[in-house]
């Protein structure tokens, strides 16, 4: 069960859609709700000195002040907005890097779920720009959900929105580190679970691909039917609703958006590495991808180090 979420806010009614499911999950949980805002540092002088603003008379600190006060100001708001159904809310306003702030307010108030939205831009705009969650996935192993606000399908609004999730496993302890906050949910919304993974009719030797022999495709497939069956009879034996889900495919991105449509879930899980950088940019990431390929909500985590 969750005990603590976290949720970022900018000051924005995108941002605020991620609120009545935070709250939904909290009454059910009776965890306590953190809201939380980062406020831009201030401008360093440098840039005055060099700039038009040395000859406007503008007080800086003073400009600075009114953005932290009218910032503090808003999550005051907010929080007794959320405050009244009962659920435990604090609202904590932080200056610095947004990413490495939410991370470590994350651990300061040890969360167990972050509930955020976000754009989920593709292409180059979001290479350029980066994303505020995808930044906070590399720097906290606490599970984030996310959200797609464009998208009327991508919002939860209540516990009973995910009543049915997606968990794609490939046998590794690292996708495997999404069952433990993906059964936390289920715990939480009573949703059934669906287990998949896909299978590849070809072996991957260092750049190439070969073509597996239709008898070594039976024995993988067998492989994992096995693999899926167990997993499931651990988690059946918690009280969960489990099914399986073997699939063929060469893209597990793709796979898993197809998948979630077959099967009607409304929330997929699943473990990043969360590389960053140039290694992120050429290999790019299952979880990204899925991102940008389905519409539903994305319960990420990056296993600790």
């Amino acid at each position: 069960m969750f005990h603590s979420l976290l949720v970022p806010l900018d000051g924005s009614e995108f941002s605020e859609r991620s609120l009545p499911f935070a709250r939904a999950i909290a009454r059910t949980t009776s965890a306590s709700l953190h809201l939380v805002q980062v406020a831009a540092p201030a401008v360093q002088a440098h840039f005055i000195s060099s700039s038009a603003f040395e000859y406007q008379g503008l007080d800086l600190e003073g400009y600075a002040q009114r953005h932290r006060t009218e910032a503090q100001q808003y999550l005051e708001s907010v929080a007794k907005r959320c405050d009244d159904d009962g659920v435990s809310v604090s609202a904590e306003l932080l200056e610095g890097g947004v990413a490495d702030q939410l991370a470590w307010y994350a651990g300061h108030i040890e969360a167990d779920l972050i509930v955020m939205t976000t754009h989920g831009r593709s292409g180059v705009s979001r290479m350029w720009l980066g994303s505020v969650a995808d930044a906070l996935v590399r720097h906290t192993s606490v599970p984030v959900f996310l959200m797609h606000p464009d998208d009327p399908y991508g919002v939860p609004d209540e516990v009973g929105s995910i009543d049915h999730i997606l968990v794609p496993l490939d046998g590794s302890p690292l996708a495997e580190a999404v069952l433990k906050p993906a059964t936390a949910m289920a715990e939480a919304t009573g949703a059934r679970l669906t287990l998949t993974h896909m299978v590849s009719s070809h072996a991957v030797l260092g750049a190439q691909l070969f073509p597996l022999l239709p008898d070594d495709i039976v024995i993988v497939r067998e492989k994992a039917e096995e693999y899926l069956k167990g997993v499931a009879e651990g988690l059946r034996a918690k009280g969960l609703t489990v099914e399986t889900h073997l699939e063929e495919h060469e893209s597990p991105a793709s796979a898993i958006a197809e998948i979630a449509e077959k099967v009607d879930a409304k929330l997929i899980a699943l473990a990043t590495h969360g590389y960053g950088g140039l290694k992120k940019a050429l290999l790019g990431s299952v979880a990204d991808k899925v991102l940008r390929a389905s519409s539903l909500p994305l319960l990420v985590v990056r296993p600790a180090e």
